[in-house]
C-alpha cells in the first residue's frame, strides 16, 4: 500500500510539473527581453543601485519586470538572520508600472537596455524565468560579492547565450573594497562601518566577471558584450527614468574627525591621570565591542567578506577585560604584558600602514594611534616620567 502510495505521489508531482511546463506561454515575434538598470536610492540597501529583468510583448500585453533583490522584513528573525549571512532573498515579479511608480517616486535614474536576441533565444530566457518564478525556485541564499540582483541576470544571461564579455572593466584593477568606495562617499560613517566589518577577501582584485555584482559595471558589461555569431548583445538603449535624487553628503561631523577629537582628548589628559582612566574605559569600550562584532562576522556568520579581518588585531574585545577588571593606577604584570601587546600591534599598524594587505580607513588611525600611546602608557608605565605614569 505505502509503495502504491508513493507512485501516485510521483506521478502527480510529475504531471502537476508537465502541466506547469506546458503552461508557459510562447513570445510573439515582437517580443522584447531587457535589462533595467536603476541608479542609487536614499536607502542603505539601494546605494550600490540595480539590476531587473523586463519582458515585454505587446501581442498579449505582457509587461512584467523580474526582480532578484527582493528580502521580506517579516522574516521571523529577520536581523538575526541577516547577519548570521543567512538570509534568503527571492525572486518577485511585478508589473512594470509599478516597478515605474516606485523608481520614478524615488527619483532613480532607470535605463533600459534590449537585448539583441532571436525567437529561440527569447524564449529560452522566458521559460527559465517563468521556472524560476515558482515559490519552489524563487529563493536563494544571498551574497552581495557573488550571487545579488545582478549577478543572477549576468548568470542567467551568461548560461543561456554564452556571450564574449569585454575584457577591460572601467576602471580596471580595482578591489572588491575599492568598487564600493564612490557609492558611499556620501555617507562616511557608513563607509568606515563597512571598512571596519570587510576583512581581506575584500582587498583581492576582482576580476573583468567579477566587477558586474555592481549595477553599473554589469550595464558596461553589457553594453559592450557580444553573442557568440558577432551580435551585439544590446541592440538598443534609452533611459526610460530620468535621474532626479543624486546621493549628497550627510552630517558634519565625519569618523575621521571625530576619531582625532578622541586623540586630542586623550592626549590632554595625558597629564591627568585620574580622569584619563575615566576616559580610557570609554575609549577602549568602543574599540573592545567593535572587536566582539568583527569576531562574530569572521568566526559565526558566513559572510565570507568579513572573513581574515586584520581590523580585529587592534579592536581585540579582551580590552573590555583588562580595561575594566584592572587597576590601571597599578597595573600588574599580566595588565602590563597585555598593554605592551597593544602597543607593538599598534605601532606596526601605524608603522606599515600603506603596506597592510588590508586596506585601513583613514578615519581608524588616530583610534590606533592613541590605543598604542596608552599602550605604551600602562605597558611601561614604570619606566615612563611620573607625571604621566598610570
Amino acid at each position: 500500500m505505502k509503495k502504491l502510495l508513493t507512485f501516485l505521489f510521483f506521478v502527480l508531482f510529475f504531471k502537476q510539473a508537465a502541466v506547469s511546463v506546458n503552461q508557459i506561454q510562447s513570445l510573439s515575434p515582437d517580443a522584447r527581453i531587457s535589462m533595467l538598470t536603476a541608479s542609487p536610492g536614499p536607502a542603505l540597501y539601494s546605494a550600490f543601485g540595480h539590476s531587473a529583468m523586463r519582458v515585454t510583448d505587446p501581442f498579449t500585453g505582457l509587461d512584467e519586470v523580474y526582480n532578484f533583490g527582493t528580502f521580506d522584513f517579516d522574516t521571523p528573525n529577520f536581523y538575526i538572520k541577516f547577519l548570521q549571512g543567512r538570509l534568503l532573498y527571492k525572486l518577485t515579479v511585478g508589473s512594470f508600472n509599478q516597478f515605474f511608480f516606485e523608481y520614478h517616486s524615488e527619483g532613480r535614474g532607470v535605463v533600459e537596455q534590449v537585448l539583441n536576441l532571436n525567437q529561440e533565444e527569447k524564449q529560452r530566457i522566458f521559460e527559465f524565468l517563468q521556472f524560476n518564478r515558482l515559490p519552489e525556485n524563487a529563493y536563494y541564499r544571498y551574497d552581495f560579492f557573488f550571487d545579488n540582483c545582478a549577478t543572477r541576470i549576468r548568470d542567467i544571461v551568461q548560461n543561456k547565450l554564452t556571450p564574449v564579455w569585454p575584457d577591460d572593466p572601467t576602471p580596471p584593477d580595482m578591489t572588491f573594497r575599492q568598487l564600493l568606495v564612490p557609492y558611499i562617499l556620501h555617507i562616511p560613517w557608513i563607509r568606515a562601518g563597512i571598512d571596519l566589518i570587510l576583512g581581506l577577501p575584500s582587498d583581492r582584485k576582482a576580476t573583468p566577471w567579477e566587477y558586474m555584482y555592481l549595477p553599473d559595471h554589469m550595464y558596461y558589461a553589457f553594453k559592450h558584450a557580444s553573442l557568440p555569431d558577432g551580435r551585439p548583445l544590446v541592440v538598443d538603449s534609452e533611459q526610460i527614468i530620468e535621474q532626479v535624487y543624486f546621493p549628497t553628503r550627510t552630517g558634519f561631523l565625519s569618523p575621521g574627525v571625530a576619531g582625532w577629537i578622541l586623540f586630542v582628548i586623550g592626549l590632554f589628559l595625558l597629564t591627568k591621570p585620574r580622569i584619563a582612566r575615566i576616559f580610557d574605559r570609554f575609549f577602549f569600550s568602543i574599540l573592545g565591542i567593535a572587536g566582539i562584532i568583527i569576531a562574530f562576522m569572521w568566526f559565526i556568520s558566513e559572510h565570507a567578506p568579513a572573513d581574515f579581518n586584520l581590523n580585529l588585531l587592534w579592536t581585540f574585545p579582551a580590552h573590555l577585560y583588562f580595561i575594566f577588571r584592572s587597576d590601571l593606577s597599578k597595573p600588574k604584570v599580566l595588565t602590563q604584558i597585555y598593554f605592551v601587546l597593544v602597543f607593538l600591534i599598534g605601532f606596526c599598524f601605524v608603522a606599515g600602514w600603506l603596506f597592510f594587505p588590508q586596506q585601513l580607513n583613514a578615519a581608524f588611525l588616530p583610534l590606533i594611534l592613541y590605543s598604542a600611546i596608552k599602550g605604551g602608557v600602562y605597558g611601561f608605565g614604570r619606566v615612563l616620567p611620573k607625571r604621566i605614569q598610570p
